[in-house]
């Protein structure tokens, strides 16, 4: 006797006796995207679904994605089964990192001349449904962004129309892609155009038309305006982002590769990074002013919120105001954002210094250069390179007292009750040590007696600070995109 690893069932013959049924490996485990992952408790609760005769779990490659978790569901007889409800049913049942980014039905699992399961056989999931439809490139410089692209994000191809984001760019991949371009085209591209010109088609427009006189007054531009379309095309109702202390809502660019591409997305900045001497007495007068911004591109509800840390709370701000004035909110989603305690600041507001080191990547050789100054910081990130390269010492003067002031202006604000609205909240699984007085335990239960109705929460892997991190958005997201077209379909919302 010894283990095979095989995992088995006894099953009950019809004339009497046993046999047994080969279920799958019971020694199963993968990593996906840096989580470990034990795909037979992924078939376990898939095939526990209504409708489901059996189920497999694999792990697949998505060019540009990484690795990506996929489930094979084989219908019951005469089940017409529809894979939205397969996922809503796993990701109530399952840790978010264990939840298959797709779901494919077949007819029938594929074996091997043995009886054992055949996963090489299992068809290849079309991770590119949704995308745009492939458009080539014009020759020129929208090619040579297009080339940029496909060479840092490691995809076969990219067409005009493809948005860098979608394709799992970030501010990382951006610096390279900027690189490039500075030696195929002969242009200094600053990183903060991919934010703003996401596509081929539109970066090569922006290259083409640029003036060179103002380059170097370019500046961050519209990256720090107010409102950041991170994806400004789409016929579904938008996405809007509410930045968290440090006031920059870049941090959510990660998103457009997890979020529906018919589904606009928008950050949410500080006002104070184009308006310096614009102050708020609180945070309600802040969520009024994000309220007009996000008329100015939808003026009526059904509205999709969505805030990380501090951002969770002035996004339940926007949405009272939002409810009293007669609009529809159907979704208010918070990533880790605690609830206020009454308590006071706890501990010391790190320096600017640190704060710079902690957004913009940072390493500080020694505690000597906690002391820095703005303009000793925003040398550092210009050596660095990426998108925070283009901050000046001024916006990072301003990011700091916004941070303080929306630390102090968190810890004052008495939410009111919200109802009507279903609650999505994401919490970090490991705690923070820098909580500033907020109230780290209670997690979505903190908010239980300022919100009347469905809170529906998720566990996610990671730290606090890691939330909008590519590990953290890489499950997020797709929990997010679920939740959005499950309130949509639920209260009617067009699809």
């Amino acid at each position: 006797m010894y283990r095979t690893g095989d995992l088995v069932r006894w099953l009950r013959l019809p004339g009497g006796g046993l046999t047994l049924d080969y279920v799958g490996r019971a020694d199963l485990q993968v990593k996906v995207r840096g989580f470990r992952v034990e795909l037979g408790e992924v078939e376990s609760v898939l095939s526990a679904c209504v409708g489901v005769a059996r189920a497999v779990a694999v792990v697949r490659a998505d060019d540009g994605a990484g690795d990506r978790l996929v489930g094979y569901v084989v219908p019951g007889v005469g089940v017409d089964l529809d894979v939205r409800e397969v996922l809503a049913f796993a990701g109530e049942r399952l840790a978010p990192h264990m939840v298959p980014a797709a779901v494919v039905v077949v007819d029938a699992v594929p074996l091997t001349p043995n009886g054992k399961l055949d996963r090489a056989a299992l068809p290849a999931p079309d991770f590119a449904a949704g995308r745009a439809e492939y458009r080539a490139p014009k020759a020129g410089v929208e090619s040579a962004v297009a080339a940029a692209f496909a060479v840092e994000l490691g995809v076969a191809r990219v067409g005009a129309d493809d948005n860098f984001f979608a394709l799992g760019g970030n501010s990382l991949t951006a610096t390279g892609v900027a690189a490039r371009l500075r030696e195929s085209t002969s242009t200094e591209v600053p990183v903060e155009w991919i934010f703003t010109h996401s596509t081929p088609e539109s970066l090569a427009h922006r290259i083409e038309t640029r003036e060179a006189e103002t380059v170097e007054n370019d500046g961050a531009g519209s990256a720090v305006e107010v409102l950041l379309p991170l994806r400004a095309t789409g016929s579904r109702n938008p996405l809007f982002c509410i930045h968290p202390a440090i006031g920059l809502a870049w941090c959510y660019s990660g998103l457009v590769q997890h979020v529906d591409d018919d589904r606009p997305i928008y950050g949410i900045n500080s006002p104070a990074l184009t308006d310096p001497d614009v102050r708020f007495g609180s945070l309600d007068d802040l969520a009024h002013r994000y309220v007009r911004e996000i008329r100015s591109v939808q003026p009526h509800g059904p509205y999709h919120l969505l805030g990380y840390s501090v951002g969770g709370q002035i996004a339940h701000a926007m949405a009272v105001q939002l409810r009293r004035e007669g609009d529809d909110v159907l979704t208010l989603a918070m990533m880790d954002s605690r609830a206020p305690s009454g308590a006071e600041v706890d501990g010391e507001m790190p320096t600017a210094a640190r704060l710079v080191a902690e957004f913009g990547g940072v390493e500080l050789v020694d505690e000597g250069e906690s002391d820095m100054t703005t303009e000793q910081a925003a040398r550092l990130l210009r050596a660095k390179g990426g998108l925070f390269a283009s901050l000046t010492p001024d916006h990072l003067d301003t990011l700091y007292r916004e941070y303080q002031d929306l630390v102090h202006g968190a810890l004052a604000h008495r939410p009111s009750t919200l109802e009507g609205t279903v609650v999505a909240y994401f919490s970090a699984a490991t705690d923070s040590d820098d909580d500033h007085g907020l109230d780290r335990e209670a997690g979505a239960a903190g908010w239980r007696k300022y919100i009347i109705g469905e809170v529906r929460e998720y566990r996610i892997p990671t730290r606090h600070e890691q939330m909008t991190s590519p590990q953290g958005l890489s499950v997020v997201g797709p929990l997010l995109n679920r939740h959005l077209n499950l309130v949509d379909r639920e209260r009617g919302a067009p699809e």
